[in-house]
Parts: C-alpha cells; sequence; structure tokens
C-alpha cells in the first residue's frame, strides 16, 4: 500500500502546519525520506487498454502495477499510470504489462514522465483577466 509521498498526494500531510505528533508521523516520515514505489506514467505499445491491477513485469519479476490506463484522444495512444519499484522507474525503462494471468499475454510499455500531455509544463496557459 503506497503512502501518500509515493501516490502523489504527500501536500495532504500536515508536516508544516501542524507542529503536534500524530499517529503514524514516524513512519510516513521514514518512507519520504526512503520510498519503495514511485508513480510513474506509461506508454503502452499496440492498442489494447491495460486494467486497473494489471502487473507490472520485466522478465518474470513483478515490479509494479497499473493503477489506471485509458486511450488518449489527444496523444492517439494507449497511454496509463503505475506504481513502479522505484529501482525500475528511470525514464525510458522498458517493461511489460502481464494480462490474463500474467504470464500468457504480455503488453510492451515503456516508463515516461507525466503528465502524459505536457510533462515539462511548457504549454502555453491561457491569460485570465487581461
Amino acid at each position: 500500500m503506497p503512502n501518500p509521498f509515493e501516490a502523489g498526494i504527500g501536500f495532504t500531510v500536515p508536516f508544516k502546519t501542524q507542529e503536534d505528533d500524530f499517529i503514524g508521523r514516524a513512519a510516513i516520515e521514514e518512507r519520504k525520506a526512503h520510498p519503495k514505489e514511485k508513480l510513474v506514467g506509461l506508454d503502452v505499445a499496440g492498442g489494447l487498454v491495460p486494467h486497473h491491477g494489471d502487473c507490472v513485469r520485466i522478465g518474470k519479476a513483478q515490479i509494479g502495477v497499473v493503477t489506471s490506463a485509458m486511450k488518449s484522444p489527444i496523444l492517439g495512444k494507449i497511454i496509463a499510470f503505475c506504481r513502479i519499484d522505484v529501482t525500475h522507474a528511470e525514464i525510458g525503462t522498458a517493461v511489460e504489462i502481464g494480462q490474463l494471468d500474467g504470464e500468457q499475454k504480455r503488453l510492451a510499455a515503456k516508463v515516461v514522465a507525466f503528465p502524459h500531455f505536457d510533462p515539462k509544463k511548457e504549454r502555453v496557459k491561457g491569460n485570465s483577466g487581461t
């Protein structure tokens, strides 16, 4: 089970605003310093959309799990989010998504930065109020 920092919602943990101790604070601080998993984006080859819970593998070893996936109408390809072991979270890492029993059918995928649409946030934003 991921902690808030591994899930990408670390802003919900009141480390700065709440000085008082709370149950689990030490454990969350330890996991923040030494994460085990990371949320990454995947570009999936082919036309099949993986399902929530499909295993992500390199060879026979399961290194992650798909959290969500869809065919992007804007990008024209299959994209997914995945919780993956930090040792394999580097952008460009080739992985396979196991379907059925995780062994019989595999979809090729590659770890990418997210958000998929504008990962560097370089897209021009609209000017509000001008």
